[in-house]
């Protein structure tokens, strides 16, 4: 079991969080810099491990797709329901009638931006101001491509990489310098380029390729082998980890808000690395990780969003902007992980006594 990837993935659901809080002042700046590493991280490691080295078979890649697709239905539409529901319930308290919210959201406008980006009302609106759910969605349509162009995956994979990312990457610096109007909508938009096309697929198909690599290595050299050539990664992974750091945060402060800076991928890489040196995740963090990470990162912005209108309507003191990204921090960890892993751990053991 790789603990090392749970510690990061606890690690990147907490980033998530303070990147939707903020810190005040330069810190919250340059942590915004630096976890946009996190959705690619995220997509890299989907690729990581959704299809072996060893399953060459057009027919097998897609059976261990298509079960990854189904299991991604289930969860998308079990998160989108709790999400839609507290959408209405929003808008009827605050004097919105179902028709004039369903209209507001569901329309041929907001679906054009939907279907092209992941974006849109049709996954956030006035209720809750972070569209965070493009993620499953981007994820939804890159494991459909992959299904789809099985047969030539590994032929082409590489190539796109390269093109996805080059596209990535100019259009980063036409939002700087020469913000074209790609779709009559403004090429600054985030979700011009954070959608599943420019971030999604070609993180996901880098996870793919990290894959193969590690998988050929491990077919050419023995178990020692393969130990002593992957502890010589430690160091450029970290310097990876390190120089993608320093580098987003320059780009921050040189070019503005990048949705993915050069620095994310090289983070992504050393984290990629790092993984297979075997360097363990502690003792206690990775497994919130492994349990929780997701769910965290699905429904942390509802509690945001609970919590600000407990706020407003005095139910809860005002929380300080210091303060804030750790209150949500806890809430999470309380009601999104342990709460609902020690009803389970409850459950279990009284069904076993049962029998």
């Amino acid at each position: 079991m790789n603990t090392f990837i749970y510690l990061v993935k606890f690690i990147a659901s907490m980033g998530v969080i303070i990147g939707h809080t903020r810190f005040p002042g330069t810190f919250g700046f340059v942590w915004d810099a630096i976890s946009r590493y996190i959705c690619p991280f995220f997509f890299a490691i989907s690729g990581r491990f959704l299809i072996p080295y060893s399953m060459r078979n057009t027919e097998d890649i897609r059976k261990r797709v298509g079960k990854a697709i189904r299991k991604l239905l289930k969860t998308t539409g079990v998160v989108y329901l709790i999400y839609l529901v507290y959408s209405l319930l929003f808008h009827l308290k605050n004097g919105i009638g179902f028709g004039e919210w369903f209209t507001s959201k569901f329309n041929l406008s907001e679906a054009r931006w939907f279907f092209l980006f992941n974006s849109g009302k049709f996954i956030y609106d006035g209720s809750y101001t972070f569209d965070h759910l493009w993620y499953l969605f981007a994820l939804f349509y890159v494991f459909g491509l992959i299904y789809i162009f099985a047969p030539v995956l590994r032929k082409w994979y590489k190539f796109l990489v390269v093109i996805l990312l080059a596209g990535l990457y100019f259009g980063e610096l036409l939002q700087t310098f020469y913000p074209i109007r790609p779709f009559d909508i403004s090429i600054t938009t985030w979700y011009v380029l954070r959608n599943w096309l420019f971030e999604g697929m070609p993180f996901v198909l880098i996870g793919i390729w990290f894959s193969d690599y590690i998988g050929k290595l491990k077919e050419d050299l023995s178990e020692d082998e393969y130990r002593i050539r992957s502890k010589k990664w430690i160091i450029p992974g970290f310097i990876g980890i390190i120089a993608g750091m320093v580098i987003s945060s320059a780009e921050f402060l040189l070019l503005g808000k990048k949705e993915c800076p050069f620095g994310a991928l090289l983070m992504v890489l050393g984290i990629l690395f790092l993984s297979e040196t075997g360097i363990g995740g502690g003792k206690y963090l990775w497994k919130i990780g492994k349990e929780g990470s997701s769910n965290i990162y699905f429904y942390h912005v509802l509690v945001i969003c609970l919590v600000d209108q407990l706020s407003y309507y005095g139910v809860l003191p005002d929380i300080s902007m210091g303060a804030k990204p750790f209150v949500i921090m806890a809430l999470c960890l309380l009601f999104i992980w342990f709460i609902p892993r020690t009803i389970k751990k409850y459950s279990c053991k009284k069904t076993r006594y049962k029998r």
